[in-house]
């Protein structure tokens, strides 16, 4: 028998690589590996040096390269005169999409310092046919791995398709 930790793996890294572009926002003034822009549109923009916050608000959508991010609204918190990035939140009908990967959830939270992300409201995360879901998905981008709680009873549910080998 083998060890059901063994199957989440694969999904749990896919996540990871998933939600991993989601660090070049906390990174916009550091270039990263020769990646693109990020582009962001939303139907508005709310700047408050003194809250020292970014708001977009308003079908907001961010892309950078191959990863696109959704949400209603999407919430950049920074400090100083720098204006180093602390948290990144996305609020309402969140989805993260990269090729086959989708992440969805109502609230996703990138602690920058921390190098964390957690998803909340539902979240779920598909890769193909093969799916991981619960009450809570965290995601630590340094140790390359994702803890799922349980919702309601406490269980986490989970569907792992194989794939196909692809033939030469």
């Amino acid at each position: 028998m083998t060890n059901p930790m063994t199957k989440i793996a694969p999904l749990c890294i896919s996540l990871l690589f998933l939600v991993l572009p989601l660090s070049a926002f906390a990174e916009l003034e550091m270039p990263k590996q020769n990646r693109g822009p990020v582009e962001v549109s939303s139907d508005r923009l709310e700047a408050n040096d003194q809250a020292q916050t970014l708001v977009f608000s308003g079908k907001a959508v961010a892309t950078q390269d191959d990863v696109t991010i959704h949400g209603d609204r999407l919430t950049v918190k920074y400090k100083g005169e720098k204006r180093e990035i602390e948290m990144v939140i996305a609020e309402g009908s969140v989805r993260i999409i990269q090729g086959q990967r989708v992440a969805t959830s109502e609230k996703a939270i990138l602690y920058h310092i921390e190098e964390r992300i957690v998803l909340t409201g539902s979240p779920k995360v598909t890769d193909g046919d093969s799916f991981v879901q619960g009450q809570e998905i965290t995601i630590y981008l340094n140790d390359q791995r994702s803890v799922v709680t349980g919702g309601e009873g406490g269980r986490v549910n989970a569907v792992f398709t194989p794939q196909a080998e692809e033939k030469p």
